[in-house]
């Protein structure tokens, strides 16, 4: 009896009562068929999950598709502001009476400012099986801004004697607005992602595998001469230049085509390739990470059955990964996360080994920047990045939250192509710097970069015209870069590439470790064979103790050996000259 007692007392004081909640069109009429559509709220005990804002991921950077109700345009002319009417029913399913005891409206967001006000066409009690209608008074400024154009609305409803409901809606005053889109966190994005994106250039080296590749010409080399006497670097990259460009764009135009086609149905199928990349460069970004720390920590070389330490580590953290970012949905720092692992994967993976080949890749990619730039003008204009993020909200893309969100946005973001592709510069005049021994052509390049992707931001807070970004950061980088060459006469060789790029042509001359022979899968042959690399120098003591002191090894002085030998002769051929005549 006391267990039935305590259970009515819990319901009848905590439980919202069988109603339902339903809003009807707004008023005036608006010419958008699809918005302002009438829509139930609360029904069978159960909210819609278009009304309740925390149904939405809230670390997500995909825009929140609450319920929303737009007013077309405002009317410029007269006094005071527009007022615009929403009506909600509220109709009591129970067999007795119940009385609405509080109904408040305010912004969800403390940085909106929409007035609304509650007004009521009869008594608020309901008698069983019946209904009242609540206006939602809206008022609207005649001249709009970013704060009061847009707002969520945030309702609070309590029935005497039972727990009260929250639901929120969207109320847009004007949809021909289009707000500032420029926020802080747009600099605070393009600052980091450049700062990250020249630190990955730098790291250039492959560690993770030492693979070659066994080309027509090499393999006929084995035929002719013996194996060891044949030179194979390991494989550093695939060089980049107008065919891998042709190849890029041919992938661009097939999903920007398809994506627009088909939306929603494509979105699964890019999801789930974008899903793949990133199981498959996460697990090679982080095997290059430990193996970095090769020589440091060597418990991560230890095998353990076929694979090494490191692979199972590596293994781990791009599950865990893929994990929290699919079990959290999508939250925008591990999706950044994501995101540089992919540029930390490509960067060490595709390498530019010239400003020639620079240029044959960057043309044909700000050409197709440029076409679908204006493709997208023609078809979704101002809400294109909007759009994005809605449908296709991957870690191709590097987020920051919105300081002050705005409608339909709710961060700041970039594609890493955006970023990819400057990357692979970046690490081309590193290396020319390495080989100069200065840092001028990678300093110069990053302030390209970065100026460049201000400037972007800058002319999109402007203009709503989806610009592309390499005709800012990828015209920047070549022309300063080009200049600083020419000044320092420089330019043929960095035109060319015609240098010694130690991390392409041997990159593992200072790592004793690692030129011993090793054993290299040779594709193409089918068999695996021990490889010594040619001209190789095995590594001597140069001074040893001996019994009276230090004893220099003669190879320190074959240098002068030669040169002395060289002048002998040259001195008894001028004396046999002499003695001839």
């Amino acid at each position: 009896m006391f267990n039935i007692i305590l259970f009515q007392i819990i319901t009848n004081t905590f439980a919202f009562p069988d109603v339902t909640l339903s809003f009807g069109t707004l008023m005036p009429k608006q010419k958008d068929p699809e918005e302002n559509l009438p829509a139930t709220i609360y029904k069978d005990n159960q909210i819609n999950r278009y009304f309740d804002y925390d149904q939405f991921p809230l670390l997500s950077c995909c825009p929140t598709n609450l319920t929303k109700y737009k007013v077309d345009s405002l009317n410029l002319h007269g006094h005071g502001r527009q007022k615009f009417i929403l009506p909600l029913t509220i109709t009591n399913n129970e067999n007795e009476t119940i009385i609405l005891r509080q109904l408040t409206i305010t912004d969800y967001l403390e940085y909106q400012d929409i007035p609304v006000a509650p007004k009521l066409s009869a008594l608020p009690i309901l008698q069983p099986h019946q209904s009242i209608v609540v206006e939602f008074i809206h008022s609207c400024e005649r001249q709009v801004n970013n704060t009061n154009y847009w707002s969520i609305q945030n309702v609070f409803i309590r029935f005497q004697d039972f727990q009260g409901l929250n639901f929120q809606y969207q109320f847009i005053c004007d949809g021909s607005f289009h707000p500032k889109r420029f926020d802080w966190s747009n600099i605070i994005l393009i600052t980091f992602d450049s700062i990250v994106i020249i630190i990955l250039a730098t790291f250039g080296k492959i560690y993770s595998f030492r693979i070659a590749f066994v080309t027509p010409a090499k393999r006929k080399q084995f035929e002719e001469q013996n194996i060891q006497n044949v030179d194979l670097s390991p494989f550093q990259g695939f060089y980049l230049y107008w065919p891998q460009a042709l190849a890029y764009m041919g992938l661009l135009l097939i999903a920007l085509f398809t994506s627009m086609s088909f939306q929603e149905r494509a979105e699964k199928i890019i999801q789930i390739l974008v899903y793949l990349i990133c199981v498959l460069t996460s697990f090679h970004f982080f095997n290059e990470i430990f193996g970095k720390f090769r020589n440091t920590i060597p418990i991560l070389n230890q095998k353990l059955y076929c694979l090494k330490i490191r692979d199972y580590l590596s293994m781990v953290l791009s599950a865990l990964l893929i994990f929290f970012y699919l079990y959290y949905e999508q939250p925008w720092f591990v999706s950044n996360l994501l995101s540089i692992c992919i540029l930390g994967s490509f960067i060490k993976l595709f390498k530019i080994v010239s400003l020639k080949d620079a240029l044959q890749f960057f043309i044909p990619l700000m050409i197709i920047d440029i076409f679908c730039s204006i493709y997208l003008s023609q078809t979704v204009r101002y809400e294109w990045d909007s759009v994005a993020l809605r449908y296709f909200n991957t870690p191709l893309s590097a987020q920051f939250p919105y300081f002050r969100y705005i409608y339909k946005k709710k961060c700041a973001w970039v594609s890493i192509f955006n970023l990819l592709f400057p990357g692979f510069f970046l690490g081309y005049v590193n290396r020319f710097d390495k080989h100069k021994q200065t840092y001028v052509y990678e300093i110069i390049a990053f302030f390209g970069l970065l100026v460049g992707l201000i400037l972007w931001v800058l002319i999109q807070f402007i203009t709503s015209f989806p610009l592309p970004t390499s005709i800012f950061t990828e015209v920047l980088m070549i022309l300063t870069t080009a200049l600083v060459a020419v000044q320092r006469n420089e330019f043929n060789i960095f035109y060319s590439g015609n240098f010694y790029d130690q991390i392409l042509m041997d990159p593992f001359k200072n790592d004793i470790a690692l030129q011993e022979p090793t054993t290299l899968e040779m594709f193409g042959l089918g068999a695996t064979t021990q490889v010594i690399k040619r001209n190789t120098i095995q590594q001597k003591d140069l001074v040893q103790s001996g019994e009276q002191g230090l004893v220099l090894n003669s190879q320190l002085f074959a240098g002068l050996a030669s040169v002395n030998r060289s002048q002998q002769q040259s001195n008894i051929i001028q004396q046999k000259y002499q003695n001839h005549y």
